[in-house]
């Protein structure tokens, strides 16, 4: 009988903690929403953020962040508490990333150079990702159309049209899920793969937003078919944070391209590749948490005055 009951105890304390967990989940989940909430309407009002009165101290920090949002910086490390729980908020404008349709032979070298991809398959990765993409059957000298066997294995044909997702990478021959996302590469001996996906985007223009792109963006970009040296991104990266060196404040982000170009060194060539103010495509990460348990909502918006649209949108439970 003691057995019997010691075993319905532990069953009882088992379906408690499961119950637990599930009910933390579900708030994480609920704050994670929050943060993406938040995150559109500080969007919105960013659209209004020049009719904030500097003399609100109480609306300070949100007026930073809404003026930020408004002239292209993007924002990161927000913190919005909701009671026992809490989301930690990111609004990145996608132009911070390349678009993958609009990429270059030489842009494709740059990206798989830094996501450390052995150089030797960059031709055909390079040659099957334009002969997915574009819109005739003749091969590329390393490529694959429609009568590849890749493709009749695979049972489907090459899209012959831009990308609709980064995730469709994987669906053109060479492209592994370690390639796209990173993971253990092909030879053990070699360093594992960092992944492209973070660097990529489907929407926008193709120009790179300097005021909000990641050092890893950055050295993608080239300049008479050379990319840009380290001392030149460490230096629009440090000059981008304004003379405090602190993110979100006031004093963030280059005015001009120009601006951005004569503080870092870059070559003025690429004034025609780079932005710092576009924002119509904005990319929100809203991490919830309660009690140790979080849930992550990715998403990506259309902005534009009086409407935040999402056009993507990713709920995921984070270990």
């Amino acid at each position: 009988m003691s057995l019997m009951v010691s075993g319905l105890a532990y069953e009882m304390h088992i379906q408690s903690g499961i119950t637990s967990f599930a009910r933390k989940r579900l708030k994480a989940q609920v704050a994670a929403r929050g943060g993406a909430e938040y995150a559109k309407f500080l969007l919105a009002k960013s659209f209004e953020a020049s009719a904030f009165e500097e003399s609100d101290e109480e609306a300070e920090s949100f007026r930073i962040l809404a003026k930020n949002l408004e002239r292209g910086i993007g924002v990161f490390g927000i913190e919005v508490e909701m009671g026992a729980s809490s989301a930690t908020v990111d609004i990145l404008p996608e132009a911070g990333r390349r678009n993958v349709n609009m990429l270059q032979d030489e842009d494709w070298e740059e990206l798989l150079d830094q996501s450390g991809v052995p150089e030797e398959t960059w031709p055909e990765l390079i040659d099957c990702f334009m002969d997915f993409i574009d819109p005739g059957d003749e091969h590329r000298l390393h490529g694959a159309e429609a009568d590849d066997g890749f493709y009749k294995s695979a049972g489907y044909e090459p899209k012959n049209a831009p990308l609709d997702t980064v995730d469709e990478l994987l669906l053109i021959k060479g492209f592994t899920p370690a390639i796209v996302y990173g993971g253990p590469p092909t030879n053990p001996r070699d360093e594992p793969l960092r992944g492209i996906a973070h660097l990529l985007t489907t929407f926008g223009d193709g120009k790179v937003n300097v005021n909000t792109a990641s050092r890893e963006v950055l050295l993608t970009l080239t300049a008479r078919g050379r990319m840009l040296d380290d001392w030149v991104v460490d230096d629009l990266l440090r000059e981008r944070l304004g003379e405090d060196g602190l993110a979100n404040t006031k004093d963030d982000g280059f005015a001009s391209v120009a601006e951005a170009i004569s503080k870092s060194g870059m070559d003025p060539v690429l004034a025609d590749k780079i932005s710092v103010s576009d924002r119509q495509y904005v990319r929100v990460i809203s991490i919830g948490d309660n009690n140790g348990v979080r849930m992550g909502v990715w998403a990506v918006f259309e902005v534009a005055r009086n409407r935040v649209i999402p056009i993507y949108w990713r709920e995921e439970h984070m270990q």
